[in-house]
């Protein structure tokens, strides 16, 4: 008699452990609208689902408000529907990728999460007939370490490949439209021809307090060799982590900057 009970109680926590792992498989949460100056116009809710070998799979659905119908017809921008930006939270990791569309609305991209460590990623989009929308998610890869996350500024030098680049500016004034100038050049003892410019930049920045995401599209050639001007839209007061992103026809690369808006 002791025993049947025993082995029921066991059946019953096996059971329950089967649902919470069943559960823990995916995680649905709906995003934070978390683009600097803009309104949220539609809904973008996001599941992560575990997958064997640390692989999980972002899976990412976008409805029109008080909809459940979802969205299926966007505007390119820079030639991709969407556009997803995750960031470790210690902001020392970034990545640009772009999810696979369906006919459906639904959007699947394969991912690979450090473990311990969580992410924020931004998913920008413009729907049809809309201003661009973005919204922030938070990921996590198993139970996080605590991580001490200190972003000290100015940052202003990086190496991208062949390629030192600086940003002219450490500080910048608040709430202002301004340009913010980088110098990309190419250390002469690299291998290869050197391009006299680039084919084309632009540059994702975050708050690192507020966690609000701008982005850059586009830089001028200021006809000097070889700096390009980013026009910023006005930033509020923070330090910001910026990420610019070049090509120089064979390649793209990214360079890492930190600067403080007072």
């Amino acid at each position: 008699m002791e025993g049947r009970s025993i082995r029921g109680v066991v059946a019953v926590a096996l059971c329950a452990l089967t649902f919470y792992v069943a559960r823990a498989a995916i995680v649905q949460q709906t995003g934070q609208f978390a683009l600097a100056g803009g309104k949220a116009q539609i809904v973008s809710r996001l599941s992560l689902t575990n997958g064997p070998f640390g692989t999980q799979t972002l899976s990412l659905v976008q409805y029109p408000l008080h909809s459940q119908s979802p969205l299926t017809r966007y505007a390119l921008t820079e030639g991709e529907m969407l556009h997803v930006v995750v960031v470790r939270d210690d902001f020392q990791s970034f990545g640009h990728l772009h999810p696979q569309p369906s006919q459906s609305g639904i959007f699947r991209l394969p991912v690979l999460l450090e473990r311990g460590h969580r992410y924020y990623a931004y998913v920008a989009s413009q729907p049809a007939g809309r201003p661009e929308q973005v919204f922030r998610f938070v990921l996590q890869s198993g139970a996080p370490h605590n991580l001490t996350v200190t972003v000290k500024a100015p940052s202003v030098r990086a190496r991208a490949g062949p390629y030192d680049v600086s940003l002219d500016q450490s500080r910048v004034p608040a709430m202002r439209s301004q340009s913010l100038t980088v110098d990309i050049n190419r250390d002469p003892r690299s291998s290869g021809v050197a391009p006299y410019h680039v084919v084309w930049a632009h540059a994702f920045l975050v708050n690192t307090s507020s966690l609000t995401y701008t982005h850059i599209d586009g830089a001028s050639d200021q006809g000097i060799c070889c700096e390009y001007a980013l026009r910023a839209p006005p930033l509020t007061k923070g330090l910001y982590k910026m990420w610019l992103q070049f090509n120089d026809g064979t390649s793209i690369y990214t360079a890492p900057f930190t600067f403080a808006a007072r």
